[in-house]
């Protein structure tokens, strides 16, 4: 079973964090990152850029609608992803909780949704 692990937060709160807390956050992805290695479950994951350099690409009547960031109607984004293989949900579930954004407390979270497998 495949999982995808979204990391969503608070632009605002990351950058209130000092340049120790900074250090240490990373060097728990760092060790987050092994552990899921370790234990073969890791299929890819990486953190993402912020708001302000993504684009937002719809259509309308055929026509191609570009929107720029920073977003700033939405109050959280994603900030990364984590994409596992394991044997069952819970296992995964498992795997979520042990993220490190899943400890930040309110202005960070984890999203766990399963991968819907389509043929091919």
């Amino acid at each position: 079973m495949r999982y995808m692990i979204l990391i969503g937060h608070d632009e605002k709160g990351g950058k209130a964090m000092t340049p120790e807390q900074h250090q240490a956050l990373f060097a728990a992805y760092q060790q987050y990152e092994a552990d899921l290695k370790h234990a073969g479950v890791l299929l890819g994951g990486d953190p993402l850029q912020g708001s302000d350099r993504g684009v937002r690409i719809s259509s309308e009547g055929g026509k191609r609608k570009l929107l720029d960031g920073p977003f700033s109607e939405s109050k959280e984004i994603i900030g990364g992803y984590v994409l596992l293989e394991v044997k069952s949900r819970d296992e995964a579930v498992e795997w979520a909780a042990r993220c490190p954004a899943a400890q930040l407390g309110a202005w960070s979270y984890v999203e766990l949704r399963e991968i819907q497998e389509i043929p091919r």
